[in-house]
């Protein structure tokens, strides 16, 4: 519990700090309380928590006398993580002086707060999930306690909240985020949350974007079902999704992503736009109900790929068309079909493309580790645990990406036999047969493949006499024990 609240805090101050930066400046006098926050993060290295929130209830009541907004956020969110530690029911307690905050702030300061509060209650909710499952809904009644409500009462304000901090649009759009660089941690991505607008947006769509499992859904729920949801972006903005299901998050969810795409939609300065995009075809595919949602996806991929060719984060698009490809190729081979449109070698070109192209980019990265998996030989052996003396077997053999393997048989001694009861990790295991004497070897060719998928063939096993054995093989001849794949 207190790891939850912890991530809202540091998140958080972030963007009260924004908010004070603004603030500080038209208001030089504000004070920061820097000596008390010093003395605060004292106790808090010698254990010392109620002298911590006694401090900082001290800052919280001079910063509401002097309307100082950004101390009062900060106080709030400090003591959110010292009362887990001292108080019961310190979550509830909590979540209701953050609503009472909200009842008395404006601009800026509410809107971050709703934002905070909706997921305070989101982390409430998944924290005590199992209170809430027997719970049924009830009608006209007063429930000021939230540990009397259920599911669909927290999901209702949950929606509620997050849908409210969102309501002031021309606030948000024009609260850029540009100017408190001193004072931002700006990460790797800051180009993507431009504005207040846009973080508070993806953090909206953070909660509408999940799967709905413990939300009362009536008989005409809303499913995304239209095509024109993977539609390119300007068709898709001006797509009305309409839906009798006022409780539905993923509608709620494609409205969001209507305002933040048009939102950007005139940026000389694209990258907002082609995370926001990217965000929401990966959406409406995992939660669409078309049956041709995958070759909808992937030409919305594709869409995004060749308008923004130039963009390095259209690389994250391509690794997502590659991946889908990969997926189907490997379906189509589980299920013994064929398909010249969907192969891993046509997934690979994909990735091979834009790691060249755009090599430190996410997709570049994630390409590189997709071809990795594609390209990285596979090998394991099965056998019959039981053979008939002096006749020659077969073992079935399944690889991928490797052209012959190298095969030695062991006799299984009984101390050896005593080592692999006693030795269950595989590197000590294979590190142990390696060095045990061989009773014979042989190099085995393999069928011929170039499609980067397993396959299987059976190879022969020469008689043997009564007894034990080890049969071992590895696609390298010395038996390397690294990044080599072996099999017993």
């Amino acid at each position: 519990m207190r790891s939850e609240y912890f991530s809202i805090k540091t998140l958080f101050i972030i963007l009260l700090m924004c908010l004070g930066h603004s603030q500080l400046n038209a208001q030089k006098q504000m004070d920061n309380f820097t000596s008390q926050w010093k003395k605060i993060e004292e106790f808090q290295k010698k254990g010392l928590t109620k002298s911590a929130l006694a401090e900082v209830n001290t800052i919280y009541t001079k910063a509401k006398k002097s309307n100082n907004n950004p101390q009062i956020i900060k106080a709030l969110l400090f003591r959110i993580t010292l009362e887990q530690n001292i108080e019961e029911n310190a979550s509830e307690k909590s979540i209701a002086s953050f609503e009472s905050e909200i009842n008395t702030q404006k601009g800026a300061a509410k809107v971050i707060l709703q934002s905070i509060t909706a997921q305070m209650y989101w982390n409430y909710f998944q924290q005590n999930r199992y209170k809430f499952y027997s719970r049924t809904n009830t009608e006209n009644f007063d429930k000021k306690d939230i540990a009397t409500w259920t599911i669909d009462d927290l999901h209702q304000k949950i929606s509620k909240l997050y849908l409210s901090s969102l309501d002031d649009e021309a606030l948000l759009k024009n609260s850029s985020l540009n100017m408190y660089d001193p004072i931002i941690l700006k990460g790797n991505a800051r180009n993507l949350r431009p504005s207040l607008f846009d973080l508070l947006a993806h953090r909206a769509l953070d909660y509408f974007k999940n799967d709905e499992r413990d939300i009362t859904r009536p008989a005409y729920a809303f499913e995304i079902d239209d095509p024109k949801t993977f539609a390119p972006l300007t068709t898709f903005i001006h797509q009305s999704f309409e839906t009798n299901d006022s409780s539905s998050i993923h509608h709620k969810a494609l409205v969001i992503f209507q305002k933040l795409l048009a939102f950007h939609e005139k940026d000389k300065e694209v990258d907002a736009l082609i995370d926001a995009d990217i965000e929401r075809i990966e959406f409406v595919h995992q939660y669409g109900v078309m049956t041709d949602k995958d070759s909808l996806y992937m030409d919305a991929l594709k869409n995004i790929g060749t308008k923004y060719d130039k963009n390095p984060l259209t690389a994250q698009a391509n690794f997502l068309l590659a991946k889908a490809i990969f997926n189907k190729a490997l379906e189509i081979h589980n299920n013994n079909l064929s398909s010249s449109i969907y192969t891993v070698k046509k997934a690979k070109e994909i990735l091979d493309a834009l790691v060249k192209k755009y090599p430190k980019s996410e997709g570049g990265i994630n390409a590189q580790n997709l071809i990795y998996q594609i390209i990285h030989p596979e090998l394991s052996l099965t056998t019959e645990k039981v053979n008939v003396p002096g006749i020659p077997f077969r073992t079935l053999v399944n690889f991928k990406n490797t052209k012959q393997i190298y095969v030695r048989l062991l006799q299984l001694t009984s101390e050896l036999k005593g080592y692999l009861r006693k030795n269950g990790e595989n590197q000590s295991i294979f590190s142990r047969l390696v060095s045990e004497k061989n009773i014979r070897n042989w190099e085995q060719d393999l069928p011929v493949t170039e499609d980067y998928l397993s396959h299987s063939t059976e190879i022969k096993i020469d008689a043997l006499p009564v007894g034990e054995y080890v049969l071992l093989a590895s696609a390298d001849v010395g038996f390397s024990l690294d990044k080599n794949p072996m099999a017993a």
